[in-house]
């Protein structure tokens, strides 16, 4: 079964609502950020693309589905593409 099928609609509007500072919605919770940690550049696999996206690390994402597919990775948005990441990649930064 692939992961991720059935995305968190409202978890997904949530973090596009908090990265572009709209309005949120008071009964909703505040989503975690994270930062790829490291520098320099790292190749993600974006599974709605089915291709890898270059991202800079460093870069702030907010954790999508904390469902893991077979390689151990999460899905997190980084407000362009949805990217399947290795927690050990992640530095969570709490609410923000």
């Amino acid at each position: 079964k692939m992961p991720w099928g059935t995305l968190d609609k409202d978890r997904l509007e949530q973090i596009i609502r908090q990265i572009t500072g709209k309005k949120l919605e008071q009964s909703k919770m505040v989503l975690t950020s994270a930062l790829v940690k490291g520098s320099g550049i790292i190749f993600l696999w974006a599974p709605n693309k089915k291709t890898f996206i270059k991202v800079n690390r460093g870069v702030r994402v907010y954790v999508v589905s904390y469902e893991t597919d077979d390689r151990d990775r999460i899905l997190v948005y980084d407000g362009f593409n949805l990217l399947a990441i290795h927690p050990d990649d992640l530095e969570e930064l709490g609410f923000n």
